[in-house]
């Protein structure tokens, strides 16, 4: 099947230029890792929903030189195939070319453009509700990870936990462990970013973690946590017994890798995503922790060389 094809009538008319009908006038800064960003052509519903969204990740109008833009247009129903809403906003098609990123799915279309700056587009029939923020949402997440990966970094599939002062990132594909963790490391004190995904970047050539707006199973906050210099990179693997064993740089970052959505499918940013996680765990402490749920890994952790 090809691109677009279970989602858009006509693939062949996918948007050539990040260009299209407003759906308003209004626009949103959103303080998010990578940004700002700036989200134009917003209808007063969707201003308003990503406004109660978002909350106080908004920002007042900064006019930022380096704010990544955002454009929202509306288009017909009509553009789409009908589908039932259940199992299809997290699904998207993606092409990948040199210079842009397409993405269709469930009632949206959406471009990701370097020409020469990396900005966006969304095109939509959806103004308000749950599934409009639904799809922006699942949409943004794209953008902010391929923000990120201009920052040195990228977005993680994993548990984020931090002591106040530095952090942990325990990775792994669903099922590893990562809610696991993130409750285990509530008992003893720390603090949860986030379960689900978090973003991992370069701030002053030092990788640091910080907390995203995105849920996983400890829900929706819009807290600003961060950013914490790196402690400790961890692929989960669920065993009878508690331990943690060092890896090499380069089976770290091929891990890594596998944890980094969007980006890892991208044969023209895959490169640049390798670079990021190489630089990252040359200066940074990875393993591989093997846990259960008795015990005290985080004796084990915090005892290992910095």
């Amino acid at each position: 099947m090809a691109f677009g094809d279970q989602f858009l009538r006509e693939p062949a008319l996918f948007p050539a230029r990040l260009a299209g009908t407003a759906g308003g006038e209004n626009e949103a800064w959103l303080d998010i890792p990578g940004g700002p960003y700036r989200v134009g052509g917003l209808s007063d519903a969707q201003s308003s929903a990503l406004a109660a969204r978002y909350e106080d990740r908004c920002e007042a109008a900064s006019g930022a030189a380096h704010a990544v833009g955002i454009s929202t247009f509306t288009v017909s129903e009509d553009e789409f195939v009908p589908h039932e809403r259940s199992g299809r906003l997290n699904t998207f098609d993606f092409a990948y070319h040199e210079h842009s990123v397409h993405l269709a799915g469930h009632r949206m279309m959406a471009q990701i453009s370097w020409r020469p700056v990396l900005t966006a587009a969304l095109w939509t029939p959806l103004e308000e509700g749950p599934e409009f923020l639904e799809t922006f949402e699942n949409f943004f997440r794209t953008v902010v990870a391929y923000r990120l990966l201009e920052c040195g970094g990228a977005v993680l599939h994993s548990s984020g936990v931090t002591d106040g002062s530095k952090a942990w990132l325990f990775y792994g594909h669903s099922g590893a462990g990562k809610t696991t963790i993130a409750r285990r490391s509530l008992e003893v004190g720390h603090q949860v970013l986030s379960d689900d995904i978090n973003a991992l970047y370069l701030e002053e050539g030092i990788p640091v973690v910080a907390k995203m707006p995105f849920a996983g199973e400890f829900g929706y906050t819009n807290d600003r946590i961060g950013p914490f210099p790196v402690a400790g990179l961890h692929a989960l693997k669920q065993a009878p017994e508690n331990s943690w064993r060092a890896v090499s740089k380069a089976s770290a970052v091929a891990s890594l890798v596998s944890c980094a959505p969007f980006l890892n499918h991208d044969p023209y940013r895959l490169p640049r995503l390798m670079e990021n996680l190489e630089e990252v765990v040359a200066t940074t402490l990875a393993g591989v922790l093997s846990f259960n749920l008795e015990g005290d890994f985080w004796t084990l952790l915090e005892s290992q060389p910095a």
